[in-house]
């Protein structure tokens, strides 16, 4: 027989307010908690397990909506198939968070590229579509064009359609890009900074973020840093939310 909590020992339990606990079901955050005839609410090992998970996803650094919906999935699935759903949810969540990751250490290493003067890089070749390219980042054609409209990147166009081709320069500025929006750099913030780093001028580039520093690169490499700091503590909380579901 499952063990039944009042809403003060899971608020206990939680080391949370008891009316966070109300307000969490409330709001659906939670399955619907049953009530005893005097109207307190009669949570079980479920609800304590659900609520475990909210506090993980809640307390949680998100770089995007993407990553912090894909959360949540955890949870509905939870709440609406039971565990091995759920379990599945988490291992779908990580390998998203892994991926970012990745794509987090490969605009480190073109940063430092860039940072040494590699301004004019040449395509070798294996051309892409703009929805390879996008595909490549795990961003939309949309946003991509959104970016373009913006002027953030150029590329080149080709062939009897005159469609946009996307090469190494064009891939790796998307890397740059992805990772100022991922820290909620501004589209204009980001164009006025790429203006002045095209240029070479790399103190007028971090000045443009708004974040003026001593070292002339430091601004975008403290971005890196962040992002990466933040994908860590979500693996971390991916596997805290595998834990829950396992134990």
């Amino acid at each position: 027989m499952s063990k039944t909590y009042s809403t003060n020992e899971i608020a206990k339990i939680l080391n949370i307010h008891h009316n966070t606990v109300r307000w969490y079901d409330d709001i659906g955050m939670i399955t619907p908690v049953p009530r005893t005839p005097n109207g307190y609410r009669k949570f079980d090992d479920n609800h304590l397990r659900e609520l475990r998970i909210v506090r993980v996803i809640f307390n949680g650094k998100y770089t995007s909506t993407k990553i912090r919906n894909t959360a949540f999935a955890v949870l509905t699935a939870l709440k609406e198939k039971g565990k091995d759903e759920a379990i599945t949810k988490v291992k779908e969540y990580r390998k998203h968070l892994e991926k970012e990751y990745a794509a987090a250490h490969k605009a480190v290493k073109i940063l430092y590229k860039w940072m040494k003067g590699g301004f004019a890089l040449k395509d070798k070749g294996g051309l892409l579509t703009r929805k390879e390219a996008a595909e490549r980042l795990g961003i939309t054609t949309e946003v991509l064009r959104n970016w373009e409209r913006n002027n953030l990147i150029v590329a080149p166009r080709t062939g009897k359609k005159n469609e946009r081709v996307y090469g190494e320069k064009e891939i790796m500025r998307m890397y740059i890009i992805y990772m100022l929006r991922q820290n909620n750099y501004g589209i204009a913030a980001i164009h006025s900074s790429l203006t002045l780093f095209d240029k070479g001028d790399l103190r007028g580039a971090a000045i443009a973020l708004n974040s003026p520093v001593d070292e002339r690169d430091k601004t975008y490499l403290l971005a890196c840093d962040h992002w990466l700091e933040v994908l860590k503590d979500l693996l971390a909380d991916a596997d805290e939310m595998m834990g829950i579901l396992v134990d």
